[in-house]
């Protein structure tokens, strides 16, 4: 049975739903930008002076933007039933991220040795900087809701970060030379499938609740067909409906209590 909630939206949680085409096209993105990085390492590795400082800079830019589109293509097959837009400065910021990180990357697998030690620290710095980028996203989000992260799954997707870029790292490192490039196309599938679960465990991380206050265009619609707990959806309401019902609502307050 579908039953209307005599009240507007104030601290509902808001159910999203993943697009499937959008998902899939953020993983072969994800693919293209790490085959950019297994090849772009090859190449800053053979350069010398400015030139190499050219394709560091020219290929730091290029990877951070293959993965921060990742990004952003998997946050909008995310889809919410409220508006969502996003702030321009912070997106801005959230690519700086990804640059920086894809600069430390090229940077530690074009020395002439990575052992361990620099593999690790290396993988550090790009995984902070890969959970920044994604965070940062997440904060530009602009939305009549709150959003609220889930810790351990924060701590979890940090961590799956710093060790997908140690992965990245060592593939990049050691399929760099030219004979290896029959191997890079079978590794950047690896590394693209490897890099959106990241992402995807972050998303898991957040929940969102309705703002109160703030959505007094939408009603909530409780499901209670379902066998185990009621779903619940938001349903768009006509503005001349929401002032008809704010103006009800205001009027069954000002009546007397019985005593």
């Amino acid at each position: 049975m579908l039953r209307e909630s005599p009240t507007f939206v104030t601290g509902v949680l808001l159910e999203g739903q993943y697009s499937v085409p959008l998902v899939a096209l953020s993983v072969v993105i994800s693919i293209i930008a790490a085959y950019t990085a297994l090849d772009l390492g090859a190449r800053v590795t053979h350069s010398r002076g400015f030139t190499r400082l050219l394709w560091l800079s020219g290929g730091a830019t290029a990877m951070g933007i293959g993965i921060w589109a990742m990004h952003y293509i998997g946050m909008l097959a995310f889809g919410l039933p409220i508006p969502v837009q996003y702030d321009w400065p912070t997106v801005l910021l959230s690519l700086l991220a990804a640059v920086c990180a894809s600069g430390v990357a090229l940077f530690v697998v074009s020395r002439p040795r990575m052992g361990l030690f620099r593999a690790c620290v290396g993988s550090i710095f790009m995984g902070a900087g890969i959970a920044a980028m994604h965070y940062i996203g997440m904060a530009a989000m602009r939305l009549a809701a709150m959003c609220h992260y889930s810790s351990p799954i924060v701590a979890l997707s940090v961590a799956l970060a710093i060790a997908i870029s140690f992965v990245a790292l060592w593939l990049t490192f050691h399929l760099r030379a030219d004979e290896a490039r029959g191997l890079r196309a079978v590794s950047a599938v690896i590394m693209g499938a490897a890099i959106p679960v990241m992402h995807y465990t972050g998303m898991a991380a957040a929940s969102f609740t309705a703002e109160s206050g703030k959505i007094l265009d939408y009603r909530v619609i409780v499901d209670e067909r379902t066998t185990h707990q009621p779903s619940i959806r938001l349903e768009p309401v006509d503005p001349a409906e929401a002032l008809l019902i704010i103006g009800n609502s205001g009027l069954s307050s000002s009546k007397p209590k019985k005593s």
